[in-house]
């Protein structure tokens, strides 16, 4: 990918000296769903593709964007941003710009090529790695000071502004701080975060894809957020010190469930339950407790397709094949849900069974599923070769 993009910034602007390249990994979330809009917690780690950004400054305020993927280009006065249509590609990198422009931080124009091997639509946050990386490139083309946090949540707004997906902070988080050969339990209500190693011995993470794609913006994801907040409005009532789904004990669900509706109560009872099962799992792995690890894992599905009625016939058979599977510990959708992928921690003795039962899937649902394994996960930051 390095060589890539500098090879097409070189092809496209004619000099590729002063380029910088910045990635941004994507990510997956090893269990947490759901959580991060509600102050909760996650448990995501990168992967190993991402979002890569080839940019050099200019000595006017022009402004050249090449999408290599989408072989589209865009062009204007940094001071005039074009009509931004939400979910296209180019709102993510227009929405870093302009929100580093309005900030000062941005103050001439430049040249920028963009391609990735992130799978899009997968679930792995290609948007969210394209964020990043275009905010680190602007970041070290322009010189200015602002600590990763402060970017993934100026990323976030963006999201919410330009993309009208109203995420909570982990895919950004995960995708600016993560650490390679570790996985981020993420408090999200403070954004206190701690690294956790990714020390799995004789297991894998084994990554599947539905290639059924879902549009986050136009999917549900927007309406489990208001359900959430609907029956943070009522718990609130009788507990004042309520203020996200966080901070709703079981004791006190149990007190008030049925004063809720049948779906704000499930709603409700996924977020409070996959809260513990995040804290619990993050022990588990660091305690090397595999066998709990996984069961966390299969017990967030369940939640995830029952309580909060996100996944989809093609998620669900892939975790069926899953824990099928002699030497499969554990297997969930991950990500907004409605296509995507899954996740599996299979014994790497494992894995060729593995691949082999995606045939049953592609017999079934007519698609060819992706099927890769996380052998090292990376970290943003400007590259060399």
């Amino acid at each position: 990918m390095f060589e890539s993009v500098r090879t097409r910034f070189t092809d496209t602007f004619g000099d590729a000296r002063g380029v910088e390249v910045t990635m941004a990994p994507g990510r997956v979330n090893l269990i947490g769903e759901y959580t991060d809009f509600n102050d909760g917690f996650v448990f995501p780690m990168t992967v190993d593709r991402g979002a890569y950004v080839a940019m050099c400054p200019r000595t006017d305020q022009r402004v050249s964007i090449v999408s290599v993927r989408y072989e589209e280009r865009i062009e204007y006065a940094l001071d005039q941003m074009p009509k931004v249509v939400p979910g296209h590609w180019s709102c993510y990198v227009l929405g870093i710009i302009e929100e580093l422009r309005k900030l000062n931080l941005v103050t001439g124009g430049f040249d920028v090529v963009i391609d990735g091997d992130l799978h899009l639509g997968a679930g792995l946050s290609s948007s969210a790695a394209l964020e990043m990386a275009t905010a680190l490139a602007l970041q070290g083309a322009f010189g200015f000071e602002m600590s990763r946090i402060d970017i993934a949540t100026l990323c976030q707004r963006v999201e919410h502004q330009y993309a009208n997906v109203l995420c909570g902070i982990m895919d950004q988080f995960a995708s600016g701080l993560g650490r390679s050969g570790h996985a981020l339990l993420l408090d999200c209500r403070s954004l206190t975060h701690v690294d956790i190693p990714l020390q799995l011995g004789d297991y894998r993470i084994v990554i599947m894809s539905s290639e059924v794609k879902r549009a986050l913006a136009s999917s549900a994801y927007n309406q489990r957020r208001q359900e959430c907040e609907a029956g943070v409005a009522l718990l609130k009532q009788y507990e004042a010190s309520v203020t996200a789904l966080r901070d709703v004990t079981p004791d006190l669900f149990e007190a008030h469930a049925t004063k809720l509706s049948s779906t704000i109560q499930q709603r409700c009872q996924h977020v409070i339950t996959e809260n513990q099962r995040t804290l619990d799992a993050s022990a588990a792995l660091l305690a090397s407790d595999f066998h709990r690890f996984g069961e966390l894992m299969t017990a967030s599905h369940v939640s995830l397709r029952d309580n909060f009625e996100v996944s989809c016939d093609e998620l669900d058979y892939l975790v069926e094949l899953a824990l099928g599977t002699e030497g499969v510990l554990g297997a969930r959708m991950t990500g907004a849900g409605f296509g995507g992928c899954t996740i599996s921690l299979a014994h790497k003795d494992s894995i060729d069974t593995l691949a082999h039962q995606l045939s049953h899937y592609q017999a079934r649902f007519s698609l060819t599923p992706g099927m890769f394994v996380l052998k090292t996960n990376l970290e943003a930051g400007v590259i060399s070769p």
